[in-house]
């Protein structure tokens, strides 16, 4: 994230500290953060995507820049999980928490994604939105002195993690995820807008919406057949989507996540060659065997095996790698998300109320996490291995 934006009141499901902590204030330490963090990406020859807004309340994102343009008017948060609510484990400061829950202490989720979709027309939180993009792309790295513009280690531009209709007239598709057409959806001008402007300051740099793409052929053409937009994206979340449950050990249950996976790789591939644009797969991911822990004090403890997300992952990774080797779309994958050596059991809160999950602070600690002994690992260097080996067979 290239993004974060503070809170008028301290929440516990949100990034802390934020990189902007108000309009056009700034915590130059996190600034700095995000220089070293570049910096050391481009010692490893890595490079980034920076994804510039959220449609989520975890770091703030859309409903903030809202909040701030409508006099720090609430804003009606999901359910979100909170670590610092009951249960708490005997040692203070490390965990568990749970998630609150619509109707008692949380808004449903559409009253949520409606305010925050207010910022496609809400003039004033569009421009401080806009004036915040045009701070990161004009930094200069303290650490390594490059201009942010002209820096290769940013590979990729990004409006915003998950952007959402602002106007869906009706579900249908697939497990009713296909989003009805409708051109006067504001979505799409937003889209144009601002990636123009984004286009405008980076000539040389790629851009992307951040769509995940659930929304169908439609949409995903609408959004992404835009002339400064330069490839597409998806991403794939089985168990948030209805697709999955993490607590069935069926496989039955694995079968039909795989299932769409598949046909959900194969297609957005087609939709992408429609518009003759490269895709890429940014978001995936599975949680453990968490059915191992249905009788244990958290449901996410990493002790639990891993037999559906490796064979899952392999599933997806796989008709991903198909599409590329049989002239599709797509052109790469990324899981979500690294944790490392983190583990919830041996979690520690630090003083801004933060743990070092890869999962984002909305969500409870350890559900989509690649731990570094996880077997999942070994897949992702597997497919790396092939791809390349493939590449060089025939000479791309």
């Amino acid at each position: 994230m290239a993004a974060s934006e503070g809170a008028s009141t301290a929440q516990p499901y949100r990034m802390n500290p934020p990189l902007l902590q108000a309009p056009g204030q700034y915590n130059e330490k996190v600034f700095e953060g995000l220089d070293r963090c570049l910096a050391e990406m481009s010692k490893r020859g890595m490079r980034a995507t920076m994804t510039l807004g959220n449609e989520w309340q975890w770091s703030g994102g859309f409903a903030q820049f809202v909040s701030w343009a409508k006099g720090n008017e609430p804003i009606p948060y999901p359910s979100s999980w909170n670590l610092s609510a009951p249960p708490q484990r005997e040692t203070p400061r490390t965990g568990w928490g749970h998630y609150t829950v619509e109707g008692v202490d949380a808004a449903p989720y559409n009253e949520f994604t409606d305010f925050a979709n207010l910022i496609y027309n809400t003039t004033q939180a569009e421009q401080w939105y806009k004036d915040h993009i045009k701070t990161v792309m004009s930094r200069l790295n303290t650490v390594n002195g490059r201009l942010y513009t002209q820096d290769a280690t940013i590979m990729t531009w990004q409006l915003a993690n998950e952007p959402q209709a602002q106007a869906p007239l009706d579900y249908e598709g697939p497990y009713n995820l296909y989003l009805t057409a409708n051109p006067n959806d504001l979505l799409f001008p937003w889209v144009e807008r601002i990636s123009a402007y984004i286009r405008s300051m980076a000539p040389k740099q790629l851009v992307s919406v951040g769509l995940e793409s659930k929304q169908g052929e439609w949409y995903f053409k609408k959004v992404h057949n835009v002339t400064t937009v330069d490839y597409a994206t998806t991403h794939c979340w089985v168990q948030n989507w209805g697709i999955y449950d993490m607590y069935n050990a069926s496989e039955a249950n694995l079968r039909e996540a795989q299932e769409f996976a598949k046909a959900f790789v194969r297609n957005s591939s087609q939709w992408s060659v429609d518009i003759a644009k490269p895709l890429f797969l940014e978001e995936f991911g599975m949680a453990r065997d968490n059915w191992e822990n249905v009788d244990k004090e958290y449901p996410y403890l990493s002790n639990a095996g891993t037999t559906h997300k490796d064979a899952y992952f392999e599933a997806i990774i796989g008709a991903v790698m198909d599409s590329f080797k049989q002239g599709g779309a797509y052109v790469g994958t990324c899981p979500w998300a690294y944790g490392g050596i983190w583990r919830p059991e041996t979690q520690y809160v630090n003083d801004f109320g933060m743990v070092w999950a890869g999962d984002p602070p909305h969500e409870s600690p350890g559900w989509y996490d690649l731990y570094d002994t996880d077997e999942a690992m070994n897949i992702l260097s597997r497919q790396q291995k092939n791809i390349a080996a493939w590449i060089e067979e025939n000479e791309c």
